[in-house]
């Protein structure tokens, strides 16, 4: 009789405490966060432009870069370009923008580079970037580089910016 009673408090006790275990209602509010899907930007907020026309560095180099970033990822558009001369030339995305150097040669202000991809023949190239791969850059993308990889020297740069929007003509009828 001793043993079925304990057994039954036992019972009691263990049920008594599955039931009712405390949580700090911090914790309950971080678990939740963590377990729900992570809230979608809008389309709106996440949506930008940045647009740069390239300098020369070390050779020669024109040409534009636009990056459209939205929902969908970022896409870096690079047109009319025409660098000089180089076998293992990339684009290069940097957290850097360009300063006046020693001897009035303009330098980057961050040596930290991330590769998009190799720099192909042709005036116009476009380079997809997923939304994690956006996402989860370590730094603000500032501008793109040019690169000869093979000698370690920027041919050019563009210092990205958000476009200035037109100001929409306006008349004012005096009377």
């Amino acid at each position: 009789m001793k043993r079925i009673a304990v057994a039954v408090l036992a019972g009691i006790l263990a049920a008594g405490l599955t039931g009712c275990t405390y949580a700090d209602p911090g914790q309950e509010q971080e678990l939740r966060q963590a377990e729900s899907p992570a809230t979608p930007s809008t389309p709106s907020a996440r949506s930008k432009t940045l647009v740069g026309t390239f300098q020369s560095q070390a050779v020669a180099t024109t040409g534009t870069a636009t990056i459209e970033v939205n929902e969908s990822g970022a896409i870096l558009q690079l047109e009319n370009m025409a660098p000089g001369p180089g076998d293992d030339l990339r684009v290069m995305l940097s957290p850097g923008t360009l300063t006046p150097g020693a001897g009035g040669v303009s330098v980057l202000s961050s040596t930290k580079m991330l590769e998009v991809g190799p720099f192909r023949a042709g005036a116009t190239q476009r380079f997809v970037m997923d939304p994690q791969a956006w996402d989860t850059m370590p730094e603000p993308v500032l501008s793109v580089v040019i690169y000869n990889y093979a000698t370690k020297t920027a041919y050019g740069t563009a210092d990205l910016s958000a476009p200035l929007s037109s100001p929409r003509a306006t008349s004012v009828n005096k009377g």
